[in-house]
């Protein structure tokens, strides 16, 4: 009996041991928030930002929108860190969904555009988009359920299924240098693409700064972007913006 209870006790010793350290480690790997981004979640007289459940809804105070975007976060990302990007778009017309995730992973909820489609029956049009990781699993929801959606945005993404004859809209907005190539690492995965994708190079943008991020441990020693950080949100923005009016019946 001695001998159960001292196994029994290491075994609770090393889970609260890995508890810890993934807690630790998690905190040096995530993307945090910046405080700029913080202040872009205040609601005012053109944008209403809510807490709907679990999602974070951007709505233009003015208007009643017919087209909505829902967007998937990337990696390890505080999904806050979005909120500058979105809070612009609603500003224009739209409903924008913003979808925390589980263990802020987008894999573990590709399907959660359902349950916002279903909470929103005005919405006559849907976009879906996501950034790096969100951007990808985005595109998996628009290849599981392509009659759903009208359009998918990859923000410095690709789509890992074949899309080309999904009948979408796509757009990748993408960092580049001067050459407007998009990253070398998406080239594999074009061909997936509808042959119609618009490609929006963001020339002089970093992968991070499709948010405003405090950088974790993987872009933590990363260059510097050409780019100024406000510049970059202001033209993926745009682009989304741009593209959300093509889509708008």
């Amino acid at each position: 009996m001695k001998i159960l209870r001292r196994i029994l006790a290491a075994i609770v010793i090393i889970l609260v041991v890995a508890v810890a350290y993934n807690r630790y480690d998690h905190a040096d790997r995530e993307h945090r928030v910046t405080p700029q981004a913080l202040a872009a979640l205040e609601s005012d007289s053109d944008v209403a930002i809510s807490q709907e459940g679990k999602y974070i809804v951007f709505s233009p105070a003015d208007s009643t929108p017919t087209t909505g975007l829902i967007f998937y976060p990337g990696g390890e990302c505080d999904e806050r860190g979005y909120a500058e990007p979105l809070r612009a778009i609603a500003d224009e017309g739209y409903l924008v969904v913003l979808v925390p995730m589980p263990l802020q992973l987008a894999f573990l909820g590709i399907d959660k555009a359902d349950d916002i489609m279903a909470a929103f029956p005005e919405i006559r049009s849907w976009a879906i988009a996501g950034h790096s990781l969100g951007g990808s699993m985005a595109a998996r929801y628009a290849f599981r359920r392509p009659e759903t959606l009208d359009g998918l945005l990859l923000w410095d993404s690709y789509a890992p299924d074949d899309l080309t004859e999904s009948g979408l809209a796509v757009s990748m907005i993408h960092r580049s240098d001067e050459s407007l190539k998009t990253p070398e690492s998406y080239v594999e995965f074009l061909p997936l693409l509808p042959t119609d994708t618009q490609f929006v190079p963001i020339v002089g943008g970093n992968h991070l700064n499709f948010g405003s991020f405090i950088a974790g441990r993987m872009y933590r020693d990363e260059p510097p972007a050409e780019l100024a950080h406000d510049t970059q949100i202001e033209r993926v923005a745009r682009a989304t913006i741009d593209f959300l009016d093509s889509i708008t019946d």
